[in-house]
């Protein structure tokens, strides 16, 4: 009985775990963008990120933060225009948008979660 070397096998995967790997290790962040044609939309905050990263709305659209972590987060426009204050893990806040344009945001206590909230007029 002739013997069959398993190697062939063993290199496709470790061919496949390495592509797997590559494509995981990416440095660059993905950005998601959500576009709201109502008068309302929702950002939600999970495992300390903003989601969508880019919102899309027309001016006057009420804005609602939900905080789906355990820890207390703000939105905090970089501009001034908005700032929802603590918002406590499980609870709520509102916002409106108001004008035109991209307004950067983050979270006054963890100055590295940042989003965007681009309006249109």
């Amino acid at each position: 009985m002739k013997r069959i070397p398993k190697w062939p096998g063993l290199a496709f995967a470790a061919l496949a775990l390495a592509a797997l790997v590559g494509a995981c290790g990416s440095s660059s962040k993905p950005t998601t963008t959500a576009t709201s044609g109502t008068s309302s939309a929702t950002i939600t905050i999970h495992s300390f990120t903003f989601g969508p990263a880019v919102l899309k709305v027309k001016a006057g659209t009420v804005v609602t933060v939900k905080n789906t972590d355990d820890t207390d987060h703000t939105v905090t426009a970089i501009d001034g225009s908005f700032d929802t204050g603590p918002i406590h893990g499980g609870k709520s806040a509102t916002f409106t948008v108001s004008k035109a344009g991209t307004v950067k945001y983050h979270c006054n206590i963890h100055n590295y979660m940042n989003g965007s909230i681009q309006v249109a007029g």
